[in-house]
């Protein structure tokens, strides 16, 4: 059997779980979890190996419209988790109706990149 290699990329709205998801599948507290919006500034990486297979996962920070210079930088990030990834992992909140960027989201499933919700 050959082994594989991908990159799984964790992308949503502030406060979702995120960190808490990618925290799981590593094994390991490697993300900070808290309360507050916006905790994650740059992207993380985390690596999970099994005998035939390694996958890089990335938890991002949450997705916003930016208002100042910060959270563009931030944006950046989560933009390039989406240029390298072999799958997505769109999160959200149960019941949440509001996309906090709809252009963004539209970018995502126009794209050819697996989405998992």
């Amino acid at each position: 059997m050959s082994h594989k290699a991908g990159f799984v990329n964790i992308i949503g709205n502030p406060n979702v779980g995120k960190s808490t998801l990618m925290n799981a599948f590593v094994g390991e507290k490697l993300s900070i979890i808290t309360s507050k919006a916006q905790t994650t500034r740059h992207r993380i990486l985390g690596i999970v190996n099994g005998e035939n297979f390694q996958v890089v996962l990335s938890d991002t920070p949450g997705i916003i419209k930016p208002a100042y210079e910060l959270q563009s930088s931030m944006m950046d990030f989560v933009k390039s988790a989406f240029e390298d990834a072999d799958v997505l992992v769109y999160m959200v909140e149960i019941g949440e109706k509001e996309l906090k960027d709809e252009a963004f989201f539209k970018k995502i499933t126009n794209s050819k990149i697996p989405v998992l919700l």
